[in-house]
């Protein structure tokens, strides 16, 4: 056989998005949680990062995060209704696209490109993300909360290329991945395993003036990985 014929053809591309920050429009839920608990909206906030870690690693439930974000400004106790209400806030707040992500996530699909979500958030959030209209472009989301792991550790990495592979029914190949994320440490930790990861600008935050949009950065990624969206 001929080294022509032994030669394989490079596997089509899977477009891999962070969500905070990289699909959603903003990153700071605070007023919108604010509006419903009260108190001292900065004592608020510290309590509501501080407290996320645990969340989005599935330790700890709905009941018990949200229990301990509102104990921080006084609130002592929530009811099962009192905890859906707050979530769904936070879902609402972070559901709401960025108009170029939503852009681009709609060209990746007309395209047929696969695309797939690897997010640091809730078990509860990941359910609202696959409810979401947009979504039906994705083939599949990891999620931290649900995979007790998350970025930048090694595992939910390995999580992703496990499930890719076992949806192409074939062995994983990081660097047919390419990886948005809007913080460093993830995109390290991304490349360190292959992956052809970039980074994002936060979405909602302030950047230096002449500095692209995230989107803009992706589809100059993607247009060098042949991945034309014209």
């Amino acid at each position: 056989m001929s080294k022509k014929n032994r030669r394989r053809t490079p596997p089509k591309p899977t477009v891999v998005f962070d969500f905070g920050g990289v699909l959603s429009a903003g990153h700071d839920p605070v007023p919108a949680v604010h509006e419903l608990l009260g108190g001292d909206a900065e004592v608020l906030r510290e309590a509501l990062w501080r407290e996320r870690d645990a969340y989005d690693r599935g330790a700890v439930s709905a009941a018990e995060y949200w229990g301990a974000v509102a104990a921080a400004v006084g609130v002592q106790q929530l009811s099962e209704a009192e905890v859906a209400e707050v979530q769904g806030a936070d879902d609402r707040y972070f559901l709401r696209l960025d108009p170029a992500s939503r852009s681009l996530i709609h060209d990746l699909a007309r395209h047929r490109v696969r695309l797939a979500l690897l997010s640091n958030t809730s078990q509860a959030f990941g359910e609202s993300v696959r409810r979401a209209d947009w979504f039906e472009a994705f083939t599949l989301a990891v999620i931290s909360g649900e995979e007790r792991a998350v970025k930048p550790g090694r595992e939910i990495f390995e999580v992703l290329l496990d499930v890719l592979a076992h949806e192409t029914g074939g062995v994983s190949i990081p660097s047919a991945i390419i990886f948005f994320d809007d913080r460093q440490e993830n995109v390290d930790a991304a490349r360190a395993l292959d992956i052809d990861a970039h980074l994002w600008p936060r979405n909602g935050e302030e950047h230096p003036a002449g500095t692209e949009h995230g989107a803009a950065i992706a589809r100059r990624v993607l247009a060098g990985r042949g991945i034309s969206l014209d």
